[in-house]
């Protein structure tokens, strides 16, 4: 984008950016999976499977952008209906949140693969987690309808994209990193709740900026 488009979306790529940071960093299923592998198997199998979900987030980013360009062009009346679908899937992700911080422990799922698998293996099992997740599109939908107007040009939302991809590749392979340790793993599980209590205001707030958002 020219200099002075950059200027005009500065605002709205960050708010998109925010939005995807909440909820790359909380826990999920691709967390709880690079967590389990790093207090496993080490560094490198868990950052190789980071590697993998940051993959198969970009994919589905990059449909949901060119799907989002032409259905805003298209129709308001569908930007208004995605509004809301992604308004109300951010506040239920804000209900999830609160309702674990209010249960006790945590659970990370047992590994079922054996401790060598190859690399190529780690990064496929990372792809695989997100091309299979049908959330994954719907998420990415609310994360860039945030801050993408009806009038959002293609390479704002491309750089949106790209922006989103390489932040989550630090969130991700900082959490192979950090991990790795068993005494990390020991402070996220006394710290996920109050952690929890955070991500739920967060995306109450995004769901609650989305549903309001005039669609002008």
């Amino acid at each position: 984008m020219p200099h002075e488009a950059i200027s005009l979306h500065l605002p709205n790529l960050l708010l998109i950016l925010s939005v995807f940071v909440v909820g790359a960093a909380s826990p999920g299923p691709a967390t709880l999976m690079i967590v389990n592998v790093a207090a496993r198997e080490g560094r490198a199998p868990a950052a190789l499977l980071a590697l993998g979900i940051v993959a198969g987030s970009a994919f589905w980013g990059c449909l949901a952008a060119f799907g989002l360009v032409a259905a805003l062009k298209a129709s308001v009346l569908f930007f208004t209906a995605m509004k809301f679908a992604g308004g109300l899937y951010l506040l239920f992700l804000a209900f999830r949140a609160l309702r674990s911080a209010s249960r006790k422990g945590v659970v990370i799922p047992a590994e079922n693969t054996p401790a060598r698998t190859s690399f190529r293996t780690h990064f496929l099992r990372g792809l695989l987690l997100h091309l299979t997740n049908p959330k994954a599109p719907l998420v990415w939908m609310a994360t860039l309808s945030v801050g993408a107007a009806a009038s959002a040009p293609p390479a704002f939302l491309f750089s949106a994209v790209t922006l989103c991809a390489f932040t989550g590749l630090l969130v991700f392979v900082g959490y192979a990193f950090l991990f790795s340790t068993r005494s990390a793993a020991g402070i996220y599980r006394r710290m996920r709740r109050p952690f929890d209590v955070v991500v739920g205001a967060l995306f109450g707030a995004a769901g609650l900026k989305l549903l309001t958002l005039k669609t002008a």
